[in-house]
């Protein structure tokens, strides 16, 4: 368990670098998106669309909140007495880090594709 507390703990500064880079984008193609943009993202692509473009910044802060939140000596000080369950909790947060950062970036790939257009 210690292996994957060092890894979470390795892995949580990519996550955070990723999110930047994905709100530097956001800045950017602000000013090539149309008014009308992506709100969400379903199993079969975008099914719902939202009016302004402001909303793009939503996830990439979003996310950055999420990883300050999950920081591995927060987790373990505040919210969990116990090791193997402050762990536990690590490791899920880990893989749902995973799935969102594959999520945001096919996001930020259909608003790269919108701007495009």
């Amino acid at each position: 368990m210690e292996k994957f507390n060092h890894f979470y703990q390795k892995i949580l500064p990519y996550f955070i670098l990723l999110y930047f880079c994905e709100l530097v984008l956001a800045v950017i193609l602000y000013f090539f998106l149309p008014e009308n943009v992506p709100v969400h993202l379903g199993l079969t692509g975008v099914d719902a669309w939202g009016n302004g473009k402001y909303i793009i910044f939503l996830l990439p802060c979003s996310l950055i909140l999420f990883c300050c939140i999950c920081r591995a000596e927060l987790i373990e000080q505040k919210y969990f007495l116990s090791p193997p369950a402050a762990t536990l909790m690590k490791m899920f947060l880990c893989v749902i880090q995973l799935l969102v950062a594959g999520g945001s970036a096919e996001y930020f790939y259909i608003l790269i594709r919108l701007a495009l257009e």
